[in-house]
């Protein structure tokens, strides 16, 4: 069985075009970047956001490994502020929730950010555009943060997005899960 990340970017290549505009709201280590560079190729453009300098390091670093500089916007500021560096026709965004691998955890993603962050990015995102947020539960603000985003996702209008959920069920309580979000129509 593939993991999370796998299993999610699966579904990121059936959606992302050469050309699209994507997002990485968390952009930690920049694995996930790197990934949407490839996919969105030389025409496309990947905006990566992070608020702490050493995952904006990692990042810059990993893409200018690969020469993708070019492919890639990397902004020093918090997911919440999408609509304001990100123009509409975002084809997919990707959200990893909870704090930067290998780092403090004092520093994390937190309920209010994360519902104002998946709010823009649903209004900025193209008809058919893709979500997918992997939500980690194990820290000290990880349960607020999953249930606020929850809340929100299940009063999403069913005709305008199809909301997906994941979860390992023979695993400790506490794993990670997925949800994949579809924009099922256009706007009026």
């Amino acid at each position: 069985m593939q993991d999370i990340q796998t299993l999610l970017r699966n579904y990121l290549k059936a959606v992302i075009l050469p050309g699209d505009l994507v997002v990485d709201a968390t952009a930690g280590r920049g694995r996930d970047t790197l990934f949407l560079a490839q996919c969105v190729g030389d025409n496309g453009k990947v905006y990566a956001f992070d608020i702490q300098e050493e995952a904006l390091a990692s990042t810059r670093e990993l893409i200018n490994k690969h020469g993708w500089e070019r492919r890639v916007k990397i902004i020093k500021a918090s997911h919440s502020q999408i609509s304001a560096y990100v123009p509409p026709g975002i084809k997919a965004a990707v959200f990893n929730l909870g704090y930067l691998p290998g780092s403090s955890s004092k520093v994390v993603t937190r309920a209010e950010t994360t519902v104002q962050a998946v709010k823009q990015a649903l209004n900025l995102h193209t008809y058919k555009g893709l979500m997918v947020i992997t939500v980690y539960r194990a820290h000290d603000h990880a349960l607020e943060e999953s249930e606020a985003l929850l809340n929100y996702l299940t009063s999403l209008e069913k005709k305008e997005f199809c909301v997906l959920q994941g979860i390992y069920l023979n695993q400790k309580e506490l794993s990670p899960y997925w949800i994949i979000i579809e924009k099922n129509r256009r706007k009026n």
